[in-house]
């Protein structure tokens, strides 16, 4: 892209292509491990992304960027980019080809993805199987937050979750499903669920 090194249009393309597959924005150890420098060498580029206005910084931490919003296809524009399970894990992220539009920042911006959700697990939060929900990667979230999580680092759900000491409770909000335990280090949260578009 214009008026960024080749290395630059490297790390940016890496980045672009995590965050379309629906993961969260590459951390500093991952994009140092992709490209084989060091921690500072990864935050130099990001620093450079960011003066240019290809990133930005989400909050105070170096580290967590968005993208920014220009550099979105459309800004009104969503690809569905999974099937996200309310109910047993899948395999993250599935790909469609189905797209719709709406205004990202009537969801209060950022990174937004949409997803198709199957199965009843959060009927009790009036999501039912059929609706799309839009998806903001982020990492932090609060003890109501409905969240996409990662268990596995391969299967992707829809859950709030509740931390005890070494153990991540996946807790759905309808009370025929079981509360399910993991140890916290096969948890990531992927992102947190900000709207729902029910289907018709």
């Amino acid at each position: 892209m214009k008026g960024l090194t080749n290395i630059q249009n490297s790390v940016l393309t890496f980045i672009t292509k995590h965050v379309d597959a629906g993961l969260p924005f590459p951390s500093l150890r991952e994009i140092a491990g992709h490209f084989g420098f060091g921690h500072t060498t990864a935050r130099f580029h990001l620093m450079a992304l960011e003066r240019k206005g290809f990133i930005k910084k989400r909050n105070q931490r170096v580290s967590d960027y968005m993208l920014a919003e220009d550099h979105f296809n459309s800004p009104s524009t969503f690809d569905l980019v999974a099937t996200i399970p309310a109910g047993i894990p899948l395999a993250i992220f599935e790909g469609t080809k189905d797209t719709f539009s709406v205004d990202h920042n009537f969801f209060g911006g950022g990174q937004l993805k949409a997803v198709h959700i199957s199965g009843e697990s959060m009927t009790g939060d009036s999501i039912s199987d059929g609706d799309i929900g839009i998806i903001r990667l982020q990492k932090d979230w609060n003890k109501r937050d409905i969240l996409a999580v990662r268990v596995n680092g391969d299967e992707i759900t829809l859950k709030r979750i509740r931390v005890k000491k070494n153990i991540i409770e996946l807790i759905s909000s309808n009370p025929e499903f079981s509360v399910r335990r993991v140890p916290v280090e096969q948890v990531e949260v992927v992102g947190k669920l900000v709207g729902i578009i029910r289907k018709t």
